[in-house]
């Protein structure tokens, strides 16, 4: 009997796509408390904000949601990006100006540092952005490095550049020295002990995903301070590699008990899992499938992604926290 309510409610969110939101927004609220389980705590809400366009990025700063969407033009095909500013509870707050260098980036990163928003062009590093904390447009500044993560030894930086692969670089705090290793593209840096795991993923042609393992940084390659380096590293040295798959995309991983943990779908459903002899071994399905980005990992480890549901056109974003998961759906 349960099996047959979760398909019936599975089924009415799939034909709600033509629907009105409050139908779509009771279809996905409905199957809350079907997602409880010993091992995850999967929370479902609704934003009550809505925009006539796609949830691209998202980003948790002073303690607000910063949405970059694509918007949709009236009476016309064309697109233009749009920031805005909501509250922990998905009100509206204010709308960030978007400057022309910014509409044209067609890949882009949110960063957050010393207190400030960046925005990056991804790949190529052409141009930086920042927000400050007390205003609502974005100034170009010189181009720059951001970290992408932070330990007590170690600072954390990666570039990607696309079918010209990827490099991972760790600078040590107290010597300064740098090291490097191949990596392409890094999405997120996880650690446990002293241990460090790279997920990586790389769009192109087919697309590829894995999982890197760094025992020990200073096992890597020597480098220099170039981050700019039109192709990735080739270092192998210091690099166990998990995972090496062309079959799925690992959109995050995440540590939980000390167990890393990782997001990924195909085309029957989405899964978390923990590898396994250089497999995917899932041990938890969600009840809808859903395509994650990963946006953002703070500095108490919760990390921030957006989301789509393609058969209910909606979309959100998705706070993991440990064990617990929760999505905060939009529109």
């Amino acid at each position: 009997m349960k099996n047959l309510f979760l398909t019936l409610i599975i089924s009415i969110l799939i034909s709600s796509c033509g629907e009105n939101r409050s139908e779509k927004t009771l279809a996905i609220n409905e199957i809350k408390d079907l997602n409880v389980s010993a091992d995850f705590i999967i929370k479902k809400d609704t934003f009550d904000f809505s925009i006539n366009g796609d949830l691209r990025k998202v980003t948790y700063y002073n303690d607000k949601y910063y949405c970059m969407f694509q918007t949709k033009r009236e009476n016309t095909s064309g697109s233009f990006k749009k920031m805005v500013i909501l509250n922990n509870k998905g009100k509206f707050i204010e709308d960030v100006f978007v400057p022309g260098g910014i509409q044209s980036m067609f890949y882009y990163d949110i960063r957050i540092e010393n207190d400030s928003l960046f925005l990056q062009r991804a790949q190529h590093d052409e141009e930086n952005f920042v927000l400050g904390k007390y205003v609502a447009n974005f100034q170009p500044i010189e181009t720059r490095a951001f970290k992408t993560y932070e330990d007590e030894q170690y600072n954390v930086y990666s570039t990607c550049r696309g079918e010209w692969g990827g490099t991972v670089f760790f600078q040590d705090k107290k010597t300064n020295e740098l090291y490097e290793g191949s990596s392409t593209c890094p999405i997120v840096v996880n650690k446990i002990g002293s241990e460090y795991f790279v997920t990586n993923y790389m769009g192109h042609m087919i697309g590829f995903a894995s999982v890197n393992k760094i025992s020990d940084p200073k096992n890597l390659a020597k480098s220099k301070w170039d981050f700019k380096k039109r192709f990735g590293s080739e270092n192998q040295k210091g690099i166990e590699k998990l995972l090496d798959t062309m079959d799925f995309y690992i959109p995050t991983s995440f540590v939980v008990k000390n167990k890393l943990l990782h997001i990924y779908n195909d085309d029957k459903g989405t899964y978390i899992a923990e590898i396994e002899n250089e497999k995917m071994k899932p041990i938890y399905t969600f009840d809808f499938k859903f395509s994650p980005q990963f946006n953002q990992r703070l500095s108490n480890g919760k990390q921030i992604l957006t989301f789509d549901i393609a058969e209910s056109e909606k979309d959100g974003i998705l706070i993991i926290d440990g064990n617990n998961l929760d999505f905060k759906f939009l529109r």
